[in-house]
């Protein structure tokens, strides 16, 4: 039988018939008002185009690209192993950490991801790197995101360092806490930011100060050297104490104290004032020094004698007196207490108290308790802090990087923290808060460039 012509009428129409069949197979209507079978197989007809154009894309990138050849980048990241290399000349060499390599290319490059194979393909040398320094290198703290603070918790029996803002409070003004080292005999007033060396022992200044029946608190020494030192509190010496005092008035001998009445008007603070006879005239005092000379030398006079205004306007003022500087008053006993250091003020070191402390930190491995040791450290994760060491009273001194860790680095010199990518400004730190602080090593180009075959196994 001879075949039938197929022309192109008859395959449209074909095709036709069997749209219109599915039309009303699926949706039970031949009338084919409108088709969403044929939208739908053009959609997934698109689809298949574009994944083919996609394989094809990939399978030239592949072609062209095999594996990222390592070209002329500096540190290499082996993709599957993860090992790190560095390249010195036309040499790779695998290097322990991301600082070792920074500072052996003098660039603060990142790595760049290859495959091993391409690794493999290269001259390779020994390791190279410095045992112990930072894998990687952090965003810096910049100066407006620190306040040093050491803070110590009695309860906890811990010493923890913050870098950034704390939220306890400062100690009021004028108030002052007892508080001694452990282990030592030394005791401290810490107030207004400093402390004040006090013995105990001395009579007048317990009297004076009104120390009876106060313990002082247990702290670290670490947080003893945090706070700025003030002349010890006791009573000042007075040349001639026991001699005539001047003329005016009428006898009084030098060391006594005497007291004036001032008009208070809207001021309640302005009531009596105290002043110290002297040689060659008189002195203001403040109320407790009063007493301290009081406790400390003969009163013949007994009570401060209140002199008449226009008798103390005819005796000379003088400042011959060293009178030191002493707290108003004792505070209640803390259950958190901190040395703040910041590093943007004039006055860098305030005192903060508190019942607890809310920054997180990470405990140290070198946490000790009660020991010389600080316990933890608060470094926001993820950021390091670029130092200058300084003291108490600011000023220059070496570089250190600080890691969220909480591990101190000595840093060569300034081109070494460029070359670590550390380009920010260094943050004024005082040293007497970082010396507690677990060492890493110095961190060095020449430290970084030493070949060795293996690491010696710890001890």
């Amino acid at each position: 039988m001879a075949r039938q012509p197929v022309t192109r009428l008859s395959r449209s129409g074909q095709r036709f018939l069997i749209r219109r069949t599915m039309h009303a197979l699926v949706r039970g209507d031949a009338r084919m008002i409108d088709d969403p079978l044929r939208e739908q197989s053009v959609s997934f007809a698109a689809g298949c185009v574009v994944t083919v154009l996609a394989l094809v894309v990939s399978a030239v990138l592949v072609l062209v690209r095999p594996g990222s050849a390592p070209g002329d980048a500096p540190i290499l990241l082996a993709r599957n192993s993860g090992a790190l290399y560095v390249r010195i000349g036309d040499t790779v060499h695998p290097v322990l950490n991301l600082a070792s390599a920074r500072l052996i290319v003098q660039n603060p490059a990142d790595p760049v991801a290859v495959d091993d194979a391409a690794i493999n393909a290269a001259p390779r040398g020994p390791l190279v790197g410095i045992p112990g320094a930072p894998a990687r290198i952090d965003p810096p703290l910049r100066a407006e995101e620190v306040t040093w603070t050491l803070c110590e918790d009695p309860a906890a029996e811990s010493t923890t360092l913050i870098t950034g803002r704390s939220t306890l409070t400062p100690l009021r003004r004028g108030r002052a806490l007892l508080v001694a080292a452990r282990g030592a005999v030394p005791t401290y007033l810490l107030f207004d930011g400093r402390k004040a060396l006090v013995d105990l022992r001395e009579a007048a200044v317990v009297r004076a100060l009104r120390l009876e029946g106060v313990a002082p608190i247990e702290v670290s020494q670490a947080l003893l050297d945090s706070v700025p030192e003030a002349p010890g509190v006791r009573a000042p010496a007075i040349p001639g104490a026991g001699g005539v005092g001047p003329a005016a008035l009428g006898g009084l001998p030098v060391g006594t104290v005497v007291r004036v009445s001032r008009a208070a008007g809207d001021d309640p603070d302005r009531g009596d004032e105290f002043l110290v006879v002297l040689t060659g005239g008189l002195q203001r005092v403040d109320g407790v020094v009063a007493d301290l000379i009081r406790f400390s030398y003969p009163q013949p006079a007994g009570e401060p004698p209140l002199l008449p205004a226009d008798v103390i306007a005819g005796v000379p003022h003088v400042e011959n007196l060293a009178a030191p500087a002493v707290p108003h008053g004792m505070s209640q006993r803390v259950s958190v207490l901190c040395a703040a250091w910041d590093p943007r003020g004039r006055d860098h070191s305030s005192l903060l108290v508190g019942e607890a402390l809310a920054e997180p930190a990470l405990e140290l491995a070198q946490a000790d308790s009660i020991g010389p040791n600080i316990d933890e450290v608060g470094v926001p994760a993820g950021r390091s802090a670029l130092i200058e060491a300084t003291g108490l009273a600011g000023g220059h001194g070496p570089l250190y990087l600080l890691t969220d860790r909480g591990v101190l680095h000595g840093i060569h010199d300034a081109e070494t923290a460029r070359h670590l990518g550390l380009a920010d400004s260094a943050v004024p730190a005082p040293w007497a808060m970082l010396a507690m602080l677990p060492r890493g090593p110095e961190l060095s180009s020449t430290a970084a460039s030493f070949v060795r075959d293996a690491l010696a196994p710890a001890s």
